[in-house]
């Protein structure tokens, strides 16, 4: 009864796109789940599991949270394919040996055309909308192991159907093998949807393992991160992501990523400017086959 390409073409996307969608066979929704955030975090390819360090871990890497010396608040903005936007706020307090702190990530979807027959009116534009919301807790366990665990609430509403349900990730960061490398695992959105029309919505759930290396002497004025995760969504191919980050002067930060296992995206740059307290953020995510592109803004304050 309802035009659904849209909105689908757009889960198709974030899922993998295409052919790679198709061949995985991806039965998992609630796909905003996938679209990661931190315009730092995509800048570099994605690839933050080991390398989050602030109020952001919250989506990518809840033991992240132990990396930040000062409590924070961060929020981002993200214009994404079609008329997609993506609205991120995350507020963190630090302690000596723990860490707490708060999150909310809302996707919109608008401008869904409705028609009960073939026709080149619609009836009436709609919209799909997701939230998440919740609490993440981080604590040291040892001097080179961190641990950290988000509750978060999930909703979702698409036409006049809606439902909502709980999850949960669970990570872990690890220093101790070399000097300057960092490890990282999760896994994400463990937990359960309510029934959505029919049926309960299948969460995505996803492992991550990630390394960052920072490199112990500066390059010139240029000081050098490199990162790189797998990243295994349960019912979908392993993908790669690499990334490099260049930091001239401790002021600007110039970065470039690498997506590998999606149809319609690889490459993403980005760049920074960080002042003390306070860091703004951009990056820039071409998509293939005219789909468009997108566009990440974030903002870290120091409290």
């Amino acid at each position: 009864m309802r035009a659904y390409i849209k909105l689908l073409a757009i889960l198709i996307i974030i899922s993998g796109s295409g052919l790679a969608a198709a061949e995985n066979e991806g039965q998992a929704g609630l796909a905003f789940l996938k679209v990661g955030v931190d315009a730092r975090a995509s800048g570099m390819g994605e690839a933050y599991t080991a390398a989050s360090n602030n109020a952001f871990a919250t989506y990518w890497n809840p033991a992240g949270l132990m990396g930040s010396s000062r409590s924070n608040v961060v929020f981002m903005h993200n214009e994404w394919l079609f008329d997609v936007n993506g609205e991120f706020g995350a507020l963190q307090f630090r302690s000596n040996k723990s860490s707490l702190a708060f999150h909310v990530y809302s996707f919109s979807v608008g401008d869904i055309e409705v028609r009960s027959i073939p026709s080149d009116m619609p009836l009436e534009t709609t919209g799909a909308n997701y939230l998440s919301a919740g609490v993440s807790y981080a604590r040291s366990l040892s001097q080179n192991l961190d641990a950290g665990l988000t509750v978060k609430y999930l909703y979702e509403k698409i036409f006049f159907e809606s439902a909502g349900g709980f999850a949960a990730d669970l990570g872990l960061l690890y220093r101790g093998l070399l000097p300057n490398l960092t490890l990282g695992g999760t896994i994400q959105n463990l937990g359960k949807m309510g029934e959505f029309k029919d049926e309960a919505t299948t969460l995505p759930k996803i492992a991550r393992l990630g390394a960052q290396y920072a490199f112990p002497q500066a390059l010139g004025p240029a000081k050098l991160l490199l990162v790189a995760d797998l990243v295994k969504p349960f019912d979908e191919n392993l993908r790669g992501h690499f990334g490099a980050e260049a930091g001239l002067w401790k002021q600007l930060m110039l970065r470039f990523g690498y997506m590998a296992g999606y149809e319609s995206r690889s490459f993403s740059a980005g760049l920074g400017i960080r002042k003390s307290f306070i860091q703004l953020d951009y990056s820039y995510s071409p998509f293939q086959d005219d789909l468009g592109d997108g566009h990440r803004f974030s903002l870290y304050l120091a409290l």
